[in-house]
C-alpha cells in the first residue's frame, strides 16, 4: 500500500487478531491453490476511532507465503482516504486493479498514478495487482476491509477469483453474526464508538484501479464494529 504515512500503531486486542488471522490464512490458501503467487500478501483493516477521530486500522499481520509479517505492522492507523482501502471505504464497493494486456502498459499507468499521489517509491518495485473487499455492517457502514496485493499481472482482474474470495467473506460474516448473538462465555465484541472520519487527499491509483460493481460486497447483519476481547466470566 502506498505512502503509509501513519506509522503510529494503536493496540489491537489479541482476540481480534486471532479472530481474523485464520480467515486470512484460508484466503491465502485459496489464492495459492494453483501454485505460488509472487509477492502475495493479505491483511485485514478495521474501522476504529481514537479521541473522536475515525481511522482505518490494520487489524492483523500481513500473511505472506513464508508466514505472518509482524514487523511493526499491526495496529497502524490510516486516514479513510488511504489508497485502495480508502476507495473501498468511501463507496462501500469492491475495488481492484484493472485488466491490462501487458505489464509494460500497466507500469506506465502506475508510474503516472504514483506521481499524481505523491508516492516516491520505485514503480518497478511496487505490486501490480491489488484487491480491497469491504465488509459492510447493518447500517451499510464499513466494518472491515480485506486487502491483498501481489506481483502477478491481472491476478485480481479475474472475476471468478474475486467472486470466490467474496463468497468466503460472506461465510465469515455469517459466523460472526451468529457469535454476536450467541458469544463464547469469555469472549465479547465490545462496541467501537464511531469517530469523525479523518481524511487526506485520496491516494487511490485511479488510472489503474476500479470499483467492481458486478459483485456485491459481504455484509454483516448483526456486527456493527469489530473489537473482540477476552471478557470476565
Amino acid at each position: 500500500m502506498m505512502n503509509e504515512p501513519y506509522n503510529n500503531p494503536e493496540p489491537v486486542p489479541p482476540a481480534s487478531q486471532l479472530a481474523v488471522l485464520p480467515f486470512v490464512a484460508a484466503v491465502d490458501g485459496f489464492l495459492r491453490d494453483k501454485g505460488d503467487v509472487p509477492g502475495l500478501r493479505i491483511t485485514i483493516h478495521r474501522t476504529m476511532s481514537r479521541e473522536g477521530d475515525g481511522y482505518l486500522q490494520q487489524a492483523c499481520a500481513y500473511l505472506r507465503g513464508d508466514g505472518p509479517d509482524w514487523r511493526g505492522k499491526v495496529g497502524r492507523t490510516f486516514p479513510v482516504t488511504q489508497g485502495i482501502i480508502g476507495a473501498a471505504f468511501k463507496n462501500g464497493r469492491i475495488w481492484r486493479t484493472m485488466r491490462y494486456k501487458a505489464l509494460k502498459e500497466l507500469r506506465g499507468d502506475l508510474r503516472e498514478s504514483m506521481r499524481k499521489t505523491g508516492d516516491n517509491r520505485n514503480p518497478e518495485e511496487v505490486a501490480v495487482s491489488y484487491l480491497a473487499i469491504p465488509f459492510l455492517g447493518p447500517q451499510d457502514q464499513v466494518v472491515l476491509i480485506l486487502y491483498a496485493e501481489c506481483d502477478k499481472l491481472n491476478f485480481f482482474a479475474n472475476d471468478d477469483r474475486v467472486r470466490h474470495v467474496t463468497a468466503m467473506s460472506r461465510g465469515f460474516c455469517r459466523l460472526f453474526d451468529w457469535l454476536q448473538k450467541e458469544p463464547f462465555p469469555n469472549l465479547r465484541n465490545f462496541p467501537l464508538q464511531k469517530g469523525e472520519p479523518i481524511t487526506r487527499e485520496p491516494t487511490v491509483y485511479r488510472k489503474i484501479q476500479e470499483s467492481l460493481d458486478s459483485i456485491e460486497p459481504p455484509r454483516f447483519k448483526e456486527v456493527p464494529s469489530f473489537n473482540y476481547e477476552a471478557a470476565a466470566a
